[in-house]
């Protein structure tokens, strides 16, 4: 992924951002983590993913669409804010695991039903190791918005899903956007300077018993 720049001026539209969990062992949500009637006292717009005890905890983002047009590029960014969830003493430690993210239509409110509202589409998949406070992460969606644009949906959501239980812990992120560049400041993994190295002398070792073999 590369490094965009001028953040505030690429943005298309920002989200409003909420956390809904299940009962613990029930596929439909429940109840809200981070939501404005902050029912827990914890921060709105806050988009918690992973496990609270037995409970699994998905982060989603709703972008109003009305006035905005298609575009060339469009990309789903979002920050790092907490390697941790929201409950000190309970999940206040990293989700090791990978987070998959989707689409979905949304209404422009946070309903306990979008845990489980039917997908538009996967957008793509991150693991969180690695992951440092205050990172930005940007997926294309171009396709997916152009999409809602070309079908007047009044709003598109994005919903962030552990994938497997991981360790209990989870993760938070926030300041959601939708942009027309990649902002993300993770950088892909490189490959060793060592590797091609190494496969050039497999390369020559198996030309070699070739020879032998002639």
């Amino acid at each position: 992924m590369s490094l965009g720049s001028g953040a505030q001026a690429a943005t298309i539209t920002n989200g409003f951002t909420f956390a809904v969990a299940n009962g613990g062992g029930s596929s439909a949500g429940s109840h809200f983590h981070s939501s404005t009637g902050g029912v827990f006292g914890n921060p709105a717009g806050k988009a918690e993913v992973g496990s609270f005890s037995s409970e699994e905890v998905r982060g989603l983002s709703e972008y109003n669409l009305t006035g905005l047009t298609a575009s060339p590029f469009a990309f789903v960014t979002f920050d790092v804010f907490a390697l941790a969830g929201l409950f000190s003493g309970t999940n206040d430690f990293l989700y090791d695991g990978t987070i998959s993210v989707d689409a979905y239509l949304g209404n422009n409110a946070e309903n306990i039903s979008d845990f489980t509202a039917a997908s538009l589409g996967s957008v793509g998949t991150f693991g969180t190791a690695g992951l440092q406070v205050g990172d930005v992460l940007s997926f294309n969606i171009t396709s997916i918005f152009n999409t809602s644009i070309g079908n007047s949906s009044a709003s598109l959501g994005i919903r962030l899903t552990r994938l497997g239980a991981g360790n209990g812990g989870a993760v938070t992120f926030d300041d959601f956007r939708l942009t027309t560049d990649n902002q993300s400041t993770v950088p892909t993994v490189p490959v060793p300077a060592s590797l091609p190295l190494l496969m050039a002398g497999v390369a020559g070792l198996g030309l070699l018993r070739r020879r032998k073999q002639g």
